[in-house]
């Protein structure tokens, strides 16, 4: 039983100690411009500054808070751009509404139409991987030939399905890129 408390103990500390953003020695020679110029330029929220300041208490550090919002700050302005918006959407990755004003209208519409061509991407990944598992399962000899001819039809519907997936694939694609121009030209009207 102790065995069993000492093991969950041990995991729980390591756990905790996973959570924390920065360790000591990062705390010790911490830039907090540079800290926070990173969580800007990757979209983070200001509340991770609370995170690193409870990672460094823990180290009996003080964390510059007006040092890192003036980092977090000129981070945010690189990361709030169309062509930002478009690389996050893609990758289909969140976004956080971090950005604000003209920046955080144009960054959504930008995010939105690229998480839009993120979904087809995902659609056409997964009619990809039944198409492999038919084609495996049509060049198994042992599969009997009554299976055969309906991995045939299923084939030919999934080829269909493929081509029209493209399709909508390269007409989002073309509006992501309408959407991005427009909004970097009205950004820089502004």
């Amino acid at each position: 039983m102790r065995l069993l408390l000492s093991i969950g103990l041990f995991v729980s500390l390591a756990f905790l100690a996973g959570c924390a953003t920065l360790s000591k020695s990062q705390c010790q020679t911490g830039d907090w411009q540079q800290i926070g110029f990173g969580d800007g330029a990757s979209g983070a929220t200001s509340s991770r500054f609370a995170d690193h300041q409870e990672a460094c208490s823990d180290h009996g550090i003080t964390v510059d808070r007006a040092q890192y919002m003036h980092g977090y700050n000129r981070g945010l302005q690189q990361y709030c751009t169309p062509s930002k918006a478009a690389d996050v959407g893609l990758a289909g990755r969140t976004y956080k509404n971090v950005c604000q004003g003209e920046e955080g209208v144009s960054f959504l519409r930008v995010y939105a139409a690229a998480k839009e061509v993120y979904e087809v991407d995902q659609e056409i990944e997964g009619i990809q991987e039944k198409i492999d598992k038919a084609t495996k399962k049509l060049a198994d000899p042992a599969t009997p030939q009554a299976e055969r001819d309906q991995l045939a039809r299923d084939l030919n519907w999934l080829n269909i399905e493929l081509n029209s997936a493209y399709r909508v694939r390269s007409r989002e694609e073309s509006e992501l890129r309408n959407i991005q121009a427009r909004e970097e030209a009205r950004l820089a009207r502004l």
